[in-house]
C-alpha cells in the first residue's frame, strides 16, 4: 500500500473531525479513528458524526452517508472519498481538494484550513465552508436588557 495516496485524504479527514467537533465540544479539537461499536444490531455510525444513516447527500454527493468500505461514495464521481474508509469519525462522501472557486453543490461549501487542505463539507455540518453564507449561519445576539427601576422603601407606619 501506498503511503502517499492516504497522506491528503487523512489530513482531510483529520481537517473535517476537527471542523466537526468544534461546535459540539468547545472547540477543542480531537480526531479518533474509531468505527462505532454497533452494540446489538444498533447504529455503528459515531456519535460525533454530523452524517446519519439515510442521509442523503446533494446532487454532487456531498454528505451522503457512509459506512467503511461499503462502497457508497464509489459512484458519486464529485464526492468519491468515504472518510470511514480512513478511518474517520465522520462517515460521509466528500471531494478533497476544493478551493474558493469550487461549486461543492447545494447545501455544502469548501472548508479550508491553512496548511491542512480543503474539503467540501454540509454546512449543516460546519458552517464555515465557502460557499455557506447563505445557509443560515445563525443570526448574532441581542442585547442586553436593562435593569428595572429600584424599588423605593414603604411608606413610615408610625404608631
Amino acid at each position: 500500500m501506498n503511503l502517499r495516496s492516504l497522506a491528503a485524504p487523512s489530513l482531510i479527514a483529520v481537517l473535517l473531525a476537527v471542523a466537526c467537533s468544534s461546535e459540539t465540544n468547545g472547540g477543542s479539537a480531537a480526531s479518533s479513528s474509531s468505527s462505532g461499536s454497533g452494540g446489538q444490531g444498533g447504529d455503528p455510525t459515531p456519535d460525533d458524526s454530523c452524517v446519519r444513516p439515510g442521509d442523503k447527500g446533494n446532487s454532487k454527493g456531498v454528505g451522503e452517508y457512509c459506512t467503511p468500505f461499503g462502497g457508497q461514495c464509489t459512484g458519486q464521481p464529485y464526492a468519491a472519498l468515504c472518510l470511514a474508509d480512513v478511518g474517520q469519525d465522520q462517515w460521509m462522501c466528500t471531494r478533497i481538494g476544493c478551493d474558493e472557486t469550487t461549486d461543492c453543490g447545494e447545501g455544502a461549501g469548501c472548508l479550508l484550513v491553512e496548511s491542512q487542505g480543503s474539503a467540501c463539507v454540509p454546512c449543516r455540518c460546519d458552517d464555515r465552508g465557502v460557499g455557506c453564507t447563505d445557509a443560515g449561519t445563525g443570526g448574532s445576539g441581542g442585547t442586553g436588557g436593562s435593569g428595572g427601576a429600584g424599588g423605593s422603601g414603604g411608606a413610615d407606619a408610625g404608631p
